[in-house]
């Protein structure tokens, strides 16, 4: 569903923490495109008038020396804390100033409240004449937040509720005050730390994720208003502290300009945007450090429950008129479950890899899955091997094995090499060859990633291929990381177009002798891979294949790969849809 936001000179935008800082500067943006409204909510007092010492000077070291001497005039001891509190208060003071007059500059209009946002009682009571005035509050922006950083042994449960209260309870502080059906718009201000974690920021961390998380609740509830929970790496400015961009230094992270992240806000709540619920927004991504190796070879085991529900994907993914999961997801899965044992290490290579069960998402599907990871040598020279294997186990206690494989992770992959036996010579004659129709291949529109077959020979296929962008919701439990399944999937059907076209027979995956990975295969961006036939048998075909770009730099490369042929699967190839299953009759 398309979500386009509303937004005119008539709009009136409820802003939490919108007097001061990143969302300040979010709402001035948002002021000079739309002309709109703004009721901002802070915890600081906006007084009329400032004190007479403080008028006509804005120079840090003169104004601290004017409240020392107007704190000792009083009669009161002028001692570091209580002179920067002064300045504190003063500068929020002119902040929230400026914040105003800039919007009203800007041609919008803008109305302060000094309210506790958590405290829904009196956020309502405070609320109902400025609405009055303005009109029916149609957007919200939660930018409110509060730090207490600390390693979690020194926190205390006051540290917890200051930073938690502020995300979570100010949030349902704001839209019980509002009626959200009337809401075009929902923007909550989330954090990259929800992602990737920060020492000292655990109470930080979890309170921004169940913004995210509440994003999509929301979403579902209220369809036609555009929800968006933005994950902000840090900015120039706001809550980060010298110390931090110090810190952010060292990770190689630039800080978002301000002018850079509030146009940013403004092109997502454009009205030709078609966001999810959840977005990150950062300069580049946080690199896990390695941790050192523990030299004693290790075995784990790791459960997993799969439901149909949540894998929308592999409703274009169906033999016979079920769903199969993709030989590639099962490399993902054990790819990725090695991956997150080591972080820092990543996947390269995948060995003697076999299809021995496939998993089926029909009544056949186990209650709950195994994966057996053994490690076969490791070395701090950067190379960690495992042995796995997949498996689960009938309602009898009879072991099902469906996948196993040995994966290499690497600290550091090697540059890729380039295919030079590429060519992008075109056989006329082929253009008419189309993969997905008449059951050639039994893949739907996801998987739909051959553009066109270039040229086909009795021991070799080119294609030119580009498979479209996969919605996040729709990857389901095998979301894109360091391996991506989908795009790699096309290697698999090129051999199978080959086999239709020479044999007439369907043909499925059954083993990759020797697999490496120099780059993922992107989403919506054109690659080409080249097929290669090495030998056939009666009921098996055995290939090379590599995936590049157009200058042949390579992405994957398969050295021996296998397929089993059948011309029982001609039929079910054509049966490539399915009904709706109910998925609580599957997994108990």
């Amino acid at each position: 569903m398309n979500r386009n936001t509303k937004i005119d000179s008539s709009s009136v935008i409820l802003v939490s923490g919108g007097g001061r800082g990143v969302t300040a500067q979010c709402t001035i943006k948002l002021a000079k495109q739309y002309q709109c409204k703004f009721i901002l909510l802070g915890r600081s007092q906006l007084a009329k008038t400032e004190p007479e010492w403080a008028k006509d000077c804005y120079n840090e070291a003169e104004i601290k020396k004017r409240i020392m001497q107007d704190l000792i005039a009083q009669g009161d001891k002028p001692t570091p804390v209580k002179i920067q509190k002064a300045f504190n208060h003063l500068s929020a003071q002119r902040e929230i100033t400026t914040t105003l007059s800039t919007i009203q500059q800007a041609g919008g209009q803008a109305e302060y409240l000094s309210v506790d946002i958590t405290n829904y009682s009196a956020l309502q009571v405070e609320l109902a004449p400025i609405v009055q005035r303005l009109g029916q509050i149609t957007g919200i922006i939660h930018g409110a937040g509060n730090l207490a950083d600390k390693l979690i042994e020194n926190k205390t449960e006051q540290d917890f509720e200051t930073v938690y209260t502020a995300k979570v309870e100010g949030l349902e502080s704001l839209l019980s005050s509002v009626e959200p059906n009337q809401l075009n718009f929902i923007v909550l201000f989330s954090s990259f730390v929800a992602f990737y974690g920060n020492p000292g920021q655990s109470d930080y961390a979890l309170a921004n994720e169940i913004l995210n998380k509440t994003a999509y609740l929301l979403q579902r509830k209220y369809p036609y208003c555009r929800v968006v929970s933005i994950g902000w790496g840090p900015w120039d400015g706001g809550m980060v502290t010298p110390q931090l961009k110090k810190f952010f230094e060292q990770l190689n992270m630039e800080l978002i300009p301000m002018e850079v992240g509030s146009q940013m806000l403004v092109n997502e709540l454009n009205y030709s945007n078609h966001g999810t619920a959840q977005t990150l927004v950062i300069s580049s991504p946080i690199v896990a450090q390695r941790k050192q190796l523990n030299p004693e070879l290790q075995s784990f085991r790791i459960r997993r429950k799969l439901t149909l529900a949540a894998n929308p994907f592999v409703y274009d993914h169906v033999i016979g008129g079920n769903p199969v999961l993709p030989a590639m997801c099962s490399i993902a899965w054990i790819a990725n479950t090695c991956e997150q044992l080591y972080p820092g290490y990543k996947f390269f290579n995948c060995n003697s890899y076999k299809v021995l069960k496939g998993i089926i998402f029909d009544e056949t599907l186990a209650k709950e899955y195994f994966l057996d990871l053994k490690e076969i040598n490791k070395s701090d020279s950067g190379e960690i091997n495992f042995e796995a294997l997949l498996w689960s186990e009938s309602s009898k206690g009879i072991p099902h094995y469906h996948y196993s494989a040995q994966i290499k992770l690497v600290q550091e992959i090697i540059s890729a090499p380039t295919y030079k036996e590429f060519t992008q010579n075109q056989d006329p004659e082929v253009f008419s060859l189309l993969p997905y129709e008449n059951g050639m291949l039994f893949h739907r529109p996801i998987f739909q990633g051959i553009k066109r077959i270039l040229n086909i020979t009795s021991d070799k296929l080119t294609a030119q291929c580009l498979l479209d962008n996969l919605e996040v919701e729709k990857q389901g439990q095998f979301p894109l990381q360091t391996f991506n399944p989908y795009t790699s999937d096309i290697l698999f059907q090129c051999l199978l177009v080959w086999v239709k076209h020479f044999y007439n027979l369907g043909s499925l995956p059954l083993k990759v002798q020797n697999f490496k990975q120099f780059r993922p295969i992107p989403l919506d961006q054109e690659f080409y891979v080249s097929v290669k036939v090495l030998s056939e048998s009666e009921s098996n075909v055995y290939a090379s294949a590599t995936a590049h770009d157009a200058q042949g730099q390579i992405y994957i490369q398969i050295s021996q790969m296998q397929v089993t042929t059948s011309e029982r699967l001609n039929l079910l190839f054509l049966n490539n849809s399915c009904l709706e299953i109910d998925n609580s009759k599957i997994v108990n």
